[in-house]
């Protein structure tokens, strides 16, 4: 399967880590990968893995661009802490028209989040972690099996 990942503003400490650790599960699983992120967020994942063991393979492009250029995807993985995050993956959803999953994450649930994703057949989860992937992880891995 290809798989589109989408991660905004990496404010929060475990946006990064816990996008490598998905990354890893879906590579182990065969699946092709793309990124489309915020230009903060391409430079950390770079700066994270300097000699590209998990990125090797894996396509990136700004978030922007991939609204712009659109290919076909199996699936989208959303990443939402905040407002523009939630509004890309429901624009994500209703331009590539693929099956989409969101996991909103943050120190609280904002359930206006969840209820916008949920109203645009969004499958959503739910993590609350801010520091701590540990959360965030056991969502991925449910996020995942369900691909």
């Amino acid at each position: 399967m290809r798989i589109l990942i989408i991660l905004g503003c990496p404010e929060p400490p475990l946006l990064i880590p816990s996008f490598i650790y998905l990354l890893n599960m879906l590579k182990n699983k065969g699946h092709e990968i793309i990124i489309s992120a915020n230009p903060a967020a391409l430079k950390l994942i770079e700066a994270s893995d300097p000699e590209k063991h998990y990125i090797k393979g894996v396509g990136f492009q700004n978030i922007d661009e991939g609204l712009k250029n659109k290919f076909d995807v199996d699936g989208i993985i959303g990443f939402a802490h905040n407002d523009p995050a939630v509004n890309y993956i429901i624009t994500y959803k209703a331009v590539y028209g693929a099956k989409t999953l969101a996991l909103v994450f943050g120190k609280y649930i904002n359930q206006e989040f969840v209820r916008n994703l949920e109203e645009e057949g969004v499958i959503t989860f739910t993590a609350r972690a801010f520091h701590n992937p540990t959360p965030v992880l056991v969502k991925l891995k449910n996020i995942v099996n369900i691909l």
